[in-house]
């Protein structure tokens, strides 16, 4: 294949690529926009914070995508030059189906190495990045860690409820807090009002009550401490909590090198290290299934078709939620301890590799329908002919 034709099916490949990147991306993000006008509309956050946390939110969309991208783009690409009659000229001039792969391999890898830079230093950095920037919202509007009217549980080991909060200056009315972080005692506290503060130079957050009443009840006991108190500060325990900086390093929030030195600082100890085998394991996965997917879609994409785009979005569609179905379901049963890790979750990219080389190879061998070789000179005469004499 000559290099002007590699060119033109990378070019081909590139648009249709960042056009269903577009697509899916948009799609995953709409559950995610939805909270992110959430905290502008009602909990005050700024809007370049919210900016803030929309960019790095996307890394994570972008390592599922990538893949998803691909497939559509050999789809639609190869539809079109089966549907354009630009397929069956290759073919007729030499060229089989394996060396047209070329350009796919080649386009394929270097989304593969993008989406393995992703999954194992930009996610990583995306997510810690998220939580240092909430830390710094809940900072600078500790409000908006609370809803009115619900029972929120953000906070370790303490459940808040509050009936209004008046936006203006973050004073709360009818505040309800219970507290089981002691395993000696629960203490339940009713107070009139209250407010977040953050001392300069604390990580934490207190809820300080105003005008209020704190019940104790100790195990084994029945009877209560009844304190009335005039004001009184609870520490919200602001570094446990499940969307801000500063509790256990998650595997999925560790950059490779971190997650490698763990996993086997754990298994030296005894630790089967679980968590971070599978973690391990779909940084490397992601990468390998955009090749799988991309040898998957050219076999599928060959078949001529008025409606090219719209066969090759919805045939995406149906292999995408395949292979992610059985996906999600190896790190289910990889969790449960039911099979190896390792060989369970590899198990959706055999199978698609295994589809793909079959459909290839089918696809190779089809005869394709147009005139023997040597009658094109033939018939490309009497077409200059008619087109003079029109």
């Amino acid at each position: 294949m000559g290099k002007t034709l590699r060119r033109y099916m990378m070019r081909e490949l590139g648009s249709a690529f960042m056009t269903g990147l577009g697509v899916f991306t948009f799609i995953l993000l709409v559950s995610r926009m939805l909270e992110l006008v959430d905290l502008v509309m009602a909990r005050g956050v700024p809007g370049y914070r919210v900016a803030q946390i929309f960019a790095y939110v996307l890394p994570g969309f972008l390592e599922i995508t990538f893949p998803m991208a691909l497939l559509l783009a050999v789809v639609v690409v190869f539809g079109r030059l089966a549907s354009d009659g630009e397929l069956v000229a290759m073919r007729t001039a030499g060229l089989s189906l394996y060396q047209m792969l070329g350009p796919v391999l080649r386009f394929a890898l270097i989304i593969a190495v993008a989406t393995f830079l992703l999954s194992s230093w930009v996610r990583p950095w995306a997510n810690n990045a998220i939580k240092e920037t909430l830390l710094e919202v809940a900072r600078e509007r500790a409000t908006a860690a609370l809803r009115p009217k619900m029972f929120n549980n953000d906070f370790s080991g303490l459940v808040v409820y509050v009936d209004r909060i008046d936006q203006e200056n973050g004073v709360m009315e009818g505040v309800m807090v219970a507290d089981e972080r002691d395993s000696y005692r629960r203490t339940s506290m009713m107070a009139r009002r209250g407010r977040v503060i953050s001392p300069p130079g604390d990580s934490n957050l207190y809820l300080q009550l105003l005008d209020g009443t704190s019940l104790s009840f100790h195990a084994g006991q029945e009877s209560y401490d009844k304190t009335v108190f005039a004001s009184l500060e609870v520490n919200l325990a602001l570094a446990d909590m499940k969307t801000v900086a500063g509790g256990k390093p998650r595997p999925r929030d560790m950059y490779l090198g971190t997650l490698l030195a763990t996993r086997r600082r754990l298994l030296d100890v005894g630790d089967p290290a679980l968590e971070e085998t599978i973690e391990l394991n779909r940084k490397l996965i992601m990468p390998v299934a955009g090749l799988v997917l991309a040898l998957f879609g050219v076999p599928l994409g060959i078949q001529k078709t008025r409606t090219v785009r719209a066969r090759g979005f919805a045939v995406s569609l149906v292999v995408i939620l395949g292979y992610f179905l059985l996906f999600t379901g190896s790190i289910t049963i990889a969790r449960s301890g039911a099979a190896p890790p390792v060989l369970v979750m590899w198990l959706p990219n055999l199978i698609f590799a295994a589809g793909a080389l079959l459909l290839t190879d089918r696809a190779a061998r089809d005869r394709l329908q147009y005139p023997p070789m040597a009658s094109w000179p033939l018939l490309l005469r009497r077409r200059g002919k008619g087109n003079a004499g029109s």
